[in-house]
């Protein structure tokens, strides 16, 4: 039976997708066939999964190298070499402060205290961590306490090398002193001292500081540890240029303000007590120390923390507040000040401490810190030095102020001294000083310290300098006032002009004491010459230049006996041929024969040109009855010389003297 036009075109459908059908399982079969082939298994090879992800991962690897090679951005690394002028030594990166301001064009200094790359025998070395006071503000830092532990235990164990290596910065907290740590275990410190909390909410990037990755205390050691990649720099670089772009006109104003560091870092202003902010900053404090601790413990380095000091008496709270159930911190203040004038001093003191709390523009560490510090001190086994005690004891009717401080918090001279002497009776007690036993009565070391303090009037004066700058601004003016202070500083002299010079950044600290140093030499001043070269000496001990250059000058001024001390020094140091011949001059002054001898020709091995070597040599050779060598050395004397009229004379006499001798011979 003949098929209907509509059954045949049925039939010739089902064929086509009976056709299509196949074509699609053979192509299956096919891929199946090819997938199995490839990996035996009928799935994807392995490394085909692993491809996506290596790919970001090789292209950070490359851009990384890239960077590194071509040396983009900023050299962060905690220590490194400084100058050839330094060799085997290292020192804090000036670099490093941008790990953690880097909004800023200038961060703050670091101190540039070296220490050896290879640790010696003999050597006991100490890292210090903290703030603007561990840094010794508003001084230089021979005035900080650091400088006060090195010197005495540097003159109470002369057979050890003693390193006290100060780490402290300006506007920092615990973020900073966390990242830095793992570096200086490296280091193989002998102890690690701690001095620091005040800078808890504003330092850069603290709970309320203008300087922040947010408030995860996990997020910002995190991205603490990313900055140290150029990778991530140039993508900080790259956020910060198009964010400039639309914010340049803000940028400007703030770039352009007169306003301190210490206000610049104030970002979410007030503080309130018992806030939110408030127990998050108190939460970081004790998060980061207690990670700090932790890494200690386990490298088996002793710790020293300290209690923090405050101005209590004679600094009013900065803001007042409203807060829920709270008294006002200027009242509280005013009813301190009311029972101190009328003897009250306990109740006075306890004041104080209150008011200082509910301050809520948080430049002061709260008590809660000194509470956080002695609770881990306890839970670690590590000593606290009691600053914070014996500021009080040594005060008027047992209360910190201005006898003390500078400023809010700011020790003055007598207080960083204080503070070193907290910290080195609480080495003693606990028995964290060198194994060997001091070489001289530690009465005796006071006495030597207290009579060769290595602080100048410049010192004073850029002191001074900085005070105004800080007490004329906000927080203790109100902001958008003139700096009175510093309008009415007028420089009366040489001296406080190189003091504006260096607050200026015209020129830098240790030219700014040669400067001075010069200026006293014309004046026939040695003693003021002395203490300038001294400041520079003290602070700066491995740069031999400053010995030359003292020395030199008072050579020229005909002061030997002065120039002795700087001489032995630059020996110890780096013996050049200048050392050696001025040591052998004053031996033969001394008429110490065989010690001229040793250093005389001891010259002659860096340089045979200097005539003046060869006559002193002539005078130990005819000395100890060596005639014929003195009859050469002045030879030699003559033929770089010919006209210098004490070797003619000299050299006439011995002929006329010496037994057959010939000129010329």
């Amino acid at each position: 039976m003949k098929n209907t036009p509509k059954q045949q075109k049925r039939n010739s459908e089902n064929k086509d997708k009976s056709a299509n059908n196949k074509t699609k399982a053979d192509s299956n079969a096919k891929a199946e066939d090819f997938h199995k082939a490839e990996s035996g298994s009928g799935r994807f090879p392995a490394w085909f999964y692993f491809v996506p992800v290596l790919i970001p991962i090789v292209f950070f690897i490359l851009l990384e190298t890239g960077l590194r090679l071509f040396n983009y951005g900023k050299d962060i690394e905690t220590f490194v070499e400084l100058s050839k002028n330094y060799p085997g030594m290292l020192f804090m990166n000036p670099e490093v402060p941008f790990r953690y301001f880097s909004s800023l064009k200038t961060a703050p200094s670091v101190i540039p205290d070296g220490f050896q790359k290879e640790k010696s025998d003999t050597t006991f070395r100490i890292f210090v961590l903290g703030e603007s006071s561990t840094a010794g503000w508003p001084y230089a830092p021979n005035a900080s306490f650091s400088r006060y532990l090195q010197r005495k235990l540097t003159l109470l164990y002369p057979q050890r090398r003693i390193e006290v290596i100060n780490l402290g910065m300006t506007a920092v907290n615990t973020f900073t002193m966390r990242d830095i740590l793992p570096d200086v275990l490296r280091e193989h410190p002998d102890v690690i001292i701690f001095y620091n909390g005040h800078n808890e909410y504003y330092g850069t990037l603290g709970t309320a500081s203008s300087e922040s990755f947010g408030k995860s205390r996990f997020l910002v050691n995190l991205m603490l540890k990313l900055e140290r990649f150029k990778t991530f720099q140039l993508t900080e670089n790259i956020i910060r240029y198009f964010s400039g772009i639309f914010h340049s006109a803000a940028k400007e104003g703030a770039d352009g303000s007169n306003e301190t560091l210490m206000a610049k870092m104030v970002g979410e202003s007030l503080v309130p007590y018992n806030s939110e902010a408030f127990r998050m900053g108190l939460e970081q404090f004790e998060g980061n120390m207690r990670d700090m601790l932790e890494m200690a413990k386990k490298a088996g380095v002793p710790v020293i923390l300290g209690t923090l000091a405050s101005n209590l008496k004679d600094q009013a709270p900065f803001v007042s507040v409203n807060a829920k159930g709270l008294p006002k911190a200027d009242d509280v203040y005013r009813e301190a000040r009311e029972c101190f004038s009328k003897g009250d001093f306990a109740k006075a003191k306890e004041l104080f401490l209150k008011a200082k709390d509910l301050d809520a523009l948080r430049f002061r560490a709260p008590e809660e810190i000194n509470s956080i510090i002695e609770k881990l001190g306890r839970e670690f086994n590590c000593p606290v030095a009691p600053v914070e005690k014996d500021f009080d004891n040594a005060s008027p009717e047992g209360i910190t102020g201005k006898s003390l401080m500078t400023d809010h918090l700011h020790p003055n001279l007598k207080g960083y001294r204080l503070m070193g002497q907290s910290y080195y009776s609480t080495m003693k007690n606990y028995s964290l000083l060198p194994k060997a036993g001091p070489s001289v009565s530690e009465k005796s070391v006071d006495s030597t310290l207290n009579a060769n303090f290595p602080f100048t009037r410049l010192d004073s004066t850029v002191a001074d300098i900085r005070l105004r700058t800080l007490l004329g601004a906000y927080p203790f003016v109100p902001r958008g006032n003139r700096n009175v202070l510093l309008e009415n500083f007028k420089p009366r002299d040489f001296i406080d002009s190189t003091a504006q010079m260096l607050i200026e950044r015209k020129t830098y600290w240790e030219k700014a004491h040669q400067r001075a140093s010069e200026y006293y030499f014309r004046r026939k001043d040695y003693t003021g010459f002395k203490k300038e070269m001294n400041a520079i000496i003290e602070e700066r001990p491995y740069n031999e230049a400053s010995y030359g250059f003292a020395a030199e000058m008072l050579i020229k001024a005909n002061l030997l006996n002065d120039a002795l001390p700087y001489l032995k020094k630059l020996q110890a140091l780096k013996p050049n041929a200048f050392s050696e011949k001025w040591l052998g001059l004053t031996a033969l002054n001394g008429k110490k024969y065989q010690e001229a001898l040793y250093y005389l020709e001891g010259s002659l091995q860096y340089s045979q040109d200097d005539p003046q070597v060869w006559y002193n040599l002539a005078g130990v050779y005819f000395n100890m009855q060596r005639i014929d060598d003195a009859a050469g050395a002045l030879r030699k004397c003559l033929r770089i010389s010919p006209n210098y009229p004490p070797a003619r004379i000299f050299y006439s006499q011995l002929m006329s003297i010496s037994a057959g001798g010939k000129p010329g011979k």
